[in-house]
């Protein structure tokens, strides 16, 4: 899978986290884990800061299935992090255009 390079891996660094999503690991992780949400389209913003909330932010997880993960900020695959739902065209900042990034704390 293509790694998105909306955010560098420095930065993901700072923040905690790691680019490869591992669906074994996200099979694990509970309710109220953390993981890190990132727009797509986060350098296409380039009026706002980098570290944003609308852009960049840290979600909870309410519940996890067989293939979803169910956030306080939308629905995302179990396997690969990216949200399930097809864009909605807003291009702003609703969870359509976003994906997840696991914690280092949790790898």
């Amino acid at each position: 899978m293509r790694p998105y390079r909306n955010i560098t891996d420095e930065e993901l660094s700072l923040l905690g986290a790691v680019r490869d999503w591992n669906a074994d690991i996200a099979k694990t992780l509970t309710e109220k884990s953390e993981l890190l949400w990132v727009h797509n389209r986060r350098k296409k913003f380039t009026s706002l800061e980098k570290d944003d909330k609308r852009l960049v932010r840290r979600l909870n997880i309410l519940s996890t299935d067989k293939y979803d993960i169910t956030t306080n900020f939308g629905c995302y695959s179990l396997e690969t992090g990216k949200n399930v739902h097809d864009a909605c065209g807003c291009m702003r900042f609703c969870d359509c255009y976003g994906r997840l990034y696991q914690l280092a704390s949790q790898c």
